[in-house]
């Protein structure tokens, strides 16, 4: 399957998925993802805002705000991703035209620079065992942390979905960013760079 193809058969298998197994299902990833090494490192949390027929990732917000952690969410601003600071009592984003949340502009930003220790959480439509991710095609998390990296060298990416999103080989170009790894909702994979 070249992307656009297994980008359309991701986004029919995550829309009829049950909400409510969804939720459950989503839970099971966040247990495994704060099990991870990387989480017990990390100063701050960049995590996305789920889309509704997405892995939803506020267990995983929450779980790190009661830890006393640091959370960023990101908000597309000319094009490019920017992580804001999620402020304690910050109510639901609005959405975007894409139904993407949209943090408020006047959170503070933060500089992965700066940050200390990041733990990044990423979308994506598909993965596969190699840490390749396929996103929704715009590219917004292949330059942020193409950028990100350099500017933090310890910053880790863990990818984050359901299991069916896992397949053989996700297509792929020099471009595309790897993952330090990756967790579903029943399984764990590391690729090498953390233990």
């Amino acid at each position: 399957m070249n992307k656009a193809e297994l980008r359309g058969a991701m986004k029919a298998l995550l829309a009829g998925l049950d909400p409510a197994d969804l939720r459950a299902r989503s839970g099971r990833a966040a247990d495994r993802f704060r099990r991870t090494a990387a989480w017990t490192r990390m100063d701050v949390l960049f995590c996305f805002l789920s889309m509704p027929a997405e892995l939803q990732t506020g267990a995983l917000i929450q779980a790190a705000r009661e830890e006393g952690r640091a959370v960023a969410v990101p908000r597309i601003e000319d094009g490019e991703i920017r992580f804001l600071t999620l402020p304690p009592d910050a109510p639901e984003p609005a959405r975007d035209r894409w139904g993407i949340p949209a943090p408020d502009p006047e959170w503070a930003g933060v500089d992965p620079a700066r940050a200390g220790k990041i733990l990044v959480c990423a979308p994506g439509l598909a993965f596969d065992r190699q840490g390749n991710r396929l996103g929704r095609g715009r590219g917004f998390y292949d330059r942020f942390l193409s950028r990100a990296r350099v500017a933090c060298p310890s910053l880790v990416t863990i990818g984050i979905c359901l299991s069916e999103q896992v397949v053989a080989d996700v297509p792929h170009t020099g471009g595309d960013q790897l993952l330090d790894g990756l967790v579903t909702d029943a399984e764990t994979l590391l690729f090498g760079l953390m233990t």
